[in-house]
Parts: C-alpha cells; structure tokens; sequence
C-alpha cells in the first residue's frame, strides 16, 4: 500500500472537489487551510492538514491524501466469529464478509485485499484447490490467504504446501482466527 504524498499541491485539490484552485487560494491567504512555501513560491499542503481541514469542513478526504484502509475478507464465518476478527483487528482495517466463497473470491481478486480467510466448512467447495488457484494466478499471488475451520491435520498441512499463510483447524477456529489474523497484518501504517 502507497503512503499518501508528503505534499500536494492545491490544485489536485481543486481537480478533486471541482472548484477554481482561487478559492483554495483564497482559503489558504484567510487560514482556513493551512499551507507552507515551496523554494519556488508556491503553496503546498500536508496531508495531515488537508484531513483535518476536511474534517472541520465537512468535505470529501481525497483518496490521494488518505490511502485506503487495509481489507480482510471472511468467507462463510458464522457471526460470532466475525465479530471476534472485528474486535480483533483496528479500526483502520475494512472487514467484508462473504456467505458464498466463491463471491469472496471474487471479491478478493477484484480489489485490493490484505487477507482472505476461507473456511473450509462449505459443502461443495473445495478450499484446497482455491488456495492452489490463487497462489498459481500472477494478480493474486501475493495475497494472502488463511484458510480455518480445517477438519483434519493432513489437510491443514495440504493446505499450507498449497501457499496458505495458515489453515487453523476447525477446533481452534475460534480461538485462533482472531489472533492470527492480526498477527499476519502488522502494525497499522
């Protein structure tokens, strides 16, 4: 994930919200905005100050001054579980929870995704060869992918050769998952 630029010049800004850089401009000589010099005389903003000027304005943080937050997508967690992983992890992580895996998937592939956690539990899915899928595919190689609700020993070592981060067993799910995940996500940036 890209850091948000160290400056940014008023008008991106105006680009975004579809105002004349003049009222930036003006914005920044009242202080409602506030602004330093560049060497070459021109106004420039830090992203700090261009949120907290959003915040007090009530106006859309452009996604250039604040990067997205990180995405974890479940597939086929029951609600407690889901609310254990939402306890779990920051606020700044965005958790989606899909019923159907396949919809996760496709979710996953779609955007960009820290985690995907699959569960192993859903009839007529096979968890092993998605994670084979996802690790041979060139777009999603690097995703992560936890599988959990495992029911069997040789299939959480499958499912780890296979490229899984982890594959928790289904009798550790829910004292695990949580844990893990927010382990495999690190410290917030």
């Amino acid at each position: 994930m890209s850091a948000p630029p160290a400056l940014i010049r008023p008008s991106e800004l105006a680009r975004f919200w579809e105002l004349n850089p003049r009222t930036l401009h003006i914005w920044i000589r009242e202080g409602r905005l506030l602004a330093i010099r560049s060497p070459g005389n021109h106004f420039r903003l830090r992203a700090a100050d261009v949120l907290a000027f959003c915040e007090r304005e009530g106006l859309p943080v452009p996604p250039f001054v604040s990067p997205p937050p990180r995405r974890v997508i479940l597939a086929s967690a029951p609600p407690p579980l889901r609310r254990a992983v939402a306890r779990a992890l920051e606020t700044g992580v965005a958790i989606e929870a899909h019923a159907d895996p396949y919809a996760a998937i496709v979710a996953a592939a779609a955007e960009p995704t820290a985690i995907l956690a699959l569960s192993a539990r859903p009839p007529h899915f096979d968890v092993l060869a998605a994670v084979r899928a996802f690790k041979r595919t060139p777009a999603t190689t690097a995703l992560v992918v936890v599988a959990f609700d495992v029911p069997s020993r040789p299939q959480v070592v499958a499912l780890e050769q296979a490229g899984a981060a982890r594959a928790i067993a289904a009798a550790q799910t829910g004292d695990l998952l949580p844990g893990v995940l927010e382990a495999l996500l690190g410290p917030g940036d």
